[in-house]
């Protein structure tokens, strides 16, 4: 199957990971050469092209009328509404899954004719409030062969993260912090998001990463 993602964020870059192991035909448009760059060292091939998926020339250059699939995966929902109009235009119309990360902009999505509408917001909210009594770094969902999961953590009063921005704890390197729930709002973190006593983490990561997770945030004393 040809998949065509726009977006190479760590979301866009793992689902590419993933339907390579599938043996799918993948394309990725990314507009930023640093995650280009990046895509190209964890997949450990070249299957993005640098350019805006908002503009039909590049979406065709990417094989948008060979693709089976296309993946509007942007952190922007004007981008990946733009992406869907564009694709819902072509002769050889593909199937159209759009991320949606504002809530509010579901039910545009699905007026202009997306066939599937992942709103991001809401699975990671369903997430945080699943009932997991077991030890503070619990799994969520264990993702298709086992490769990524979805964990859930609480930091401790005594989490060495605490007082840190994200991006000097030290998380390992094929890991994201996708949510934080704190004092019962959901964020979506950034890199100077700072670790507080009692957040709340969704964190998309290998299994095998759950112990490094665990000496980050929570230390010792978890």
């Amino acid at each position: 199957m040809r998949i065509l993602i726009v977006g190479g964020g760590k979301v866009g870059t793992y689902l590419a990971k993933a339907l390579l192991e599938e043996r799918h035909e993948v394309c990725v448009v990314e507009s930023d050469p640093r995650r280009v760059h990046e895509m190209a060292n964890i997949l450990e091939r070249d299957v993005a092209l640098l350019g805006d998926g908002c503009r039909p020339d590049v979406l065709e250059r990417a094989g948008i009328d060979r693709a089976d699939v296309l993946v509007a995966d942007t952190g922007d929902d004007e981008d990946n509404l733009a992406v869907v109009l564009i694709a819902r235009k072509r002769e050889r119309r593909p199937r159209i899954i759009a991320r949606v990360n504002n809530p509010k902009n579901e039910a545009i999505f699905e007026s202009v004719g997306t066939d599937t509408v992942i709103p991001a917001t809401e699975i990671v909210l369903r997430a945080i409030a699943q009932e997991i009594d077991v030890e503070r770094i619990a799994p969520l969902i264990t993702l298709r062969k086992g490769n990524l999961a979805l964990l859930k953590l609480s930091v401790p009063e005594r989490s060495p993260a605490r007082g840190s921005a994200i991006s000097e704890i030290g998380l390992p390197h094929d890991c994201v912090i996708v949510a934080l729930e704190r004092d019962g709002e959901l964020l979506i973190p950034s890199g100077e998001t700072i670790v507080a006593t009692g957040d709340t983490m969704v964190i998309l990561a290998k299994p095998e990463a759950r112990g490094q997770l665990r000496d980050n945030l929570i230390g010792s004393h978890g």
